[in-house]
């Protein structure tokens, strides 16, 4: 949709246009690729809405808050926000981790027409994706079509069906009803009276009162019963012979004989009570008497009367058809009240329904050709890659790439055969897992995985892969995507020649980075990084200290990062402006292993402000090249979006030196956990000017805020050493086995190292590096260096150890430690280990708290 059409939108629905969110919020949709985008049908080299995810997400509302507060409220920003997203997403708010897992992908702006693109899809799904694809233009344009028929025939049956039930069913059941509950009724008023007259039957057997005391009581006390409206309903009592014994209103019966009494109709009223009476003790009778106390009026009553058999008694009461038929129409009218607006409803329902329709013929129209636009740019996606994909929908295979079809040499009609799995994954130990994974992901049993397998070919070779599934939606169908991926990166052995017995680890690695500064494409550097695993592997296995470990890996990591950059600027050109890439965190550090995420940014010389939009767009193309470069070459997406390819960290110096204003002027102890990590900063290419720059700045802004040191020693007091009150170590529990995160027992000793080299001024991030400065400059003694040094590398050693034995056994990549893995001197000497970090808190406590 375009920007008008969201204001239109969000003015219908809340009155208000606010354009300025709107373009906010598809502020870096790159208009200008967009447009190449189309014509070709594909993008050359970025992708326009590459940078939507960061803020067509609900995750990017608190960040619309902060730029228009104070403009808008709260209310208004999160309206305008919501309604803008889910037009864009048929309704649906999506996550950024949507995006990350590709669940959904951004729309174009505008719609066109174009040829019919090649499916990704079967025929037949597509054709059930979309039923009426090929339906003329003119059919689509008429109000009455096919779609519009669909909806009116059973609306319009349904109101005569509502209409029917209703006067036909309905009304006659709550007719019934309201009577039954007057039978009801009667029945229980004329048991209670009778109880009455048997209370005083046992006074009169126990000799309390003689039969006449007992017999007027009994008749005195029922002719004062009332109930009904106005209290004018009553009992009265007659013998069998008939003769009246009591009547409230018709005292002129009293002690009469009663046989030959007739109403209107010549019914003989108490004949028929005595009959009812002698056949079944009780009874109804329907007849003419006159109105309650109203001599000269007569009407309809329906009485019930019951036996009193020690007395020869006959009790009745009844109520007259009048006031039943009153109720009734009374409940009738509110029912047809009801009824009525709920069928007017119903009726503007459907007159909306089809005024609507042409409508939505037309959004069905665009939504096909986004589909088709999508599809095709999900073909290139997958045609063009090196890895094999298979699209699953319900168990059902509906689409295999070219890639997959070369690695297994079967056709596409081939492998959409039902038996192609045993073909593919034949039996053996490797492939159980990934059987039985099938078998639940298609009976949607388990959540998708990766495995590592062997595939057999149509010519009978084993190929090594990596096979993992990942959740899709189609239409209201739940599918799979299948990948496999030729195994090109392991840690176990000799996949890439080298030697078995290494002797000069510091040539080898010198080599690998010669060979991704002289690659001359992505893969030749992807290439020379696979050595690296194997490399490490052989210098755990030999002893190596930690401490080279991480130098070589982040070594490799910084080549790959500048070779990635000066490819990325070959294909979009020179950069506008000077800049800087920085990494962040274990990166900045480098205190990484062969699994560590990326975590980076830019910082570009700060533009004029009309520039800052189009300086802003070259950067972030670049970055979301160099990230997805990293994250293909095994350096996966940081989970918490700290990259450049995000927008929030790709700023101009003067943006970071804004932000770390805010950070320090503003620090408390909850927003430092969410920025520790961008105080370990260092420039990995470009201009290391713009970096020294922004350390400079945090320097100045420390001494006008020297209360931040305070807040930030509170920070790393605040990660626990994990050991018991007992100086045990502390564990966590995880599918049954004790364990330990690593990681965090590392926390507290690269926090101290990043607070002192704030109070010192040391530009270095390396932890090592730093704490060796602290020693320098007499922060702590000879003898606390080599305990930190030493604990620190402990703990490293059993870090790399455990993620190199987690990925040989394929299984998932953490840090948590299995402490039954460990002897019991490995274990006692961990425990020892742990107990010294406390060191690091105690300096804390004595130098700011």
């Amino acid at each position: 949709m375009k920007i008008s059409e969201h204001a239109n939108r969000t003015e219908k629905l809340y009155g208000i246009r606010a354009e300025d969110i709107h373009k906010w919020i598809d502020g870096f949709f790159d208009h200008d690729r967009f447009e190449h985008a189309l014509s070709k049908g594909r993008v050359a080299s970025n992708d326009p809405y590459d940078h939507r995810q960061f803020r067509h997400c609900k995750e990017a509302l608190e960040e619309a808050y902060s730029e228009f507060e104070g403009k808008y409220s709260q209310q208004t920003i999160r309206d305008v926000f919501e309604a803008h997203i889910r037009d864009d997403y048929d309704g649906y708010l999506p996550s950024r981790a949507d995006f990350k897992n590709n669940t959904f992908k951004a729309k174009y702006h505008e719609a066109r027409e174009s040829e019919e693109l090649r499916a990704v899809l079967s025929a037949n799904e597509l054709a059930e994706y979309f039923d009426g694809l090929h339906a003329s233009r003119q059919e689509s344009n008429r109000l009455f079509s096919r779609f519009s028929l669909r909806i009116v025939a059973p609306s319009i049956v349904a109101l005569v069906l509502f209409v029917c039930a209703t006067f036909f069913m309905v009304l006659p059941f709550v007719e019934e009803s309201m009577m039954n509950q007057k039978r009801q009724m009667l029945e229980e008023l004329t048991s209670s009276a009778v109880s009455i007259v048997d209370s005083y039957i046992d006074l009169e057997k126990r000799d309390v009162l003689t039969l006449e005391e007992a017999q007027s009581r009994a008749a005195t006390e029922i002719a004062a019963m009332r109930y009904g409206t106005d209290n004018k309903d009553y009992f009265f009592i007659i013998d069998l012979h008939p003769n009246m014994i009591m009547h409230p209103y018709r005292r002129d019966l009293t002690g009469q004989d009663l046989t030959n009494y007739q109403d209107k109709d010549g019914v003989a009223i108490f004949v028929e009570f005595t009959k009812l009476v002698a056949a079944k003790q009780h009874g109804f009778l329907e007849y003419l008497w006159q109105w309650n106390d109203r001599a000269n009026t007569t009407a309809p009553k329906l009485t019930y009367v019951q036996g009193v058999s020690d007395w020869q008694w006959i009790i009745g009461t009844g109520v007259y058809f009048d006031d039943v038929q009153q109720g009734i129409d009374d409940l009738k009218h509110t029912l047809m009240k009801i009824f009525s607006v709920i069928f007017f409803g119903l009726l503007v329902c459907l007159g909306f329904i089809l005024s609507q329709s042409k409508v939505i013929e037309n959004r069905k129209k665009r939504a096909e050709l986004a589909l088709h636009e999508a599809k095709d740019r999900y073909r290139a996606l997958v045609e063009s890659s090196n890895e094999g994909y298979i699209l699953e929908t319900e168990g059902k295979i509906v689409y295999s790439n070219d890639c997959l079809q070369r690695i297994t040499g079967y056709s596409e009609t081939e492998l959409q055969d039902h038996s192609i799995w045993s073909r593919l994954f034949p039996e053996s130990p490797q492939n159980v897992r990934v059987l039985q994974h099938l078998l639940a992901l298609f009976n949607n049993a388990i959540e998708p995985n990766e495995f590592e397998a062997q595939l057999l070919t149509k010519s009978g070779n084993i190929v090594d892969i990596i096979f993992s599934s990942s959740r899709i939606f189609l239409s209201e169908k739940q599918g799979h995507v299948l990948s496999f991926r030729p195994i090109t990166r392991k840690i176990y052995g000799g996949s890439f020649g080298l030697i078995e017995q290494v002797s000069h680890y510091q040539e080898l690695s010198s080599q690998i980075v010669r060979d991704i500064e002289q690659s001359q494409s992505q893969g030749q550097t992807v290439e020379a990084l696979n050595q690296l695993a194997e490399l490490i592997r052989e210098m755990i296995q030999t002893g190596s200290r930690p401490e080279i470990l991480r130098r070589t890996i982040g070594t490799a990591y910084d080549a790959a990062i500048r070779r990635f950059i000066e490819l990325t600027i070959d294909e979009l050109g020179e950069p506008p402006v000077p800049f800087s890439f920085i990494s962040f965190g274990s990166n900045a550090r480098h205190d990484m292993t062969l699994f560590s995420d990326q975590d980076n940014a830019i910082v570009f010389e700060t533009p004029d402000t009309a520039d800052l939009k189009s300086v802003r767009r070259y950067f972030l193309h670049l970055a979301e090249n160099v990230c997805a470069k990293l994250d293909q070459a095994g350096y996966r997406y940081c989970e918490g979006l700290i990259m450049a390819s995000n927008h929030q960290w790709c700023l101009s110096q003067e943006e970071w030196n804004s932000n770390f204003g805010q950070w320090i002027q503003y620090a408390t102890p909850k927003s430092i956990l969410e920025l520790n990590v961008f105080f370990d900063i260092r420039s990995t290419y470009g201009d290391q000017r713009l970096v020294n720059a922004i350390q400079d700045h945090i320097q100045v802004l420390l001494k006008q805020h020297p209360d931040f040191m305070s807040v930030y020693a509170k920070n790393c007091l605040a990660h626990k050493v994990p050991v018991t009150l007992t100086k045990q170590i502390k564990t966590e529990r995880q599918q049954g086995q004790l364990t330990l995160n690593l990681k965090e027992c590392l926390r507290p000793m690269e926090i101290f190292c990043r607070l002192y080299a704030l109070k010192h001024d040391i530009r270095e991030s390396n932890t090592v590096y730093r704490l060796k400065q602290l020693a320098t400059k007499h922060e702590i003694d000879a003898l606390a260096l080599r305990e930190m040094l030493y604990v620190f590398d402990h703990i490293w050693q059993l870090r790399f150890m455990n993620q190199i034995i987690e990925y040989s056994d394929l299984r998932k990549i953490n840090d948590q430690i299995v402490l039954q893995d460990l002897t019991p001197i490995e274990q006692q000497h961990l425990q020892s280990v742990l107990n010294r970090i406390a060191i690091f808190h105690q300096k804390v406590q004595q130098d700011f708290l």
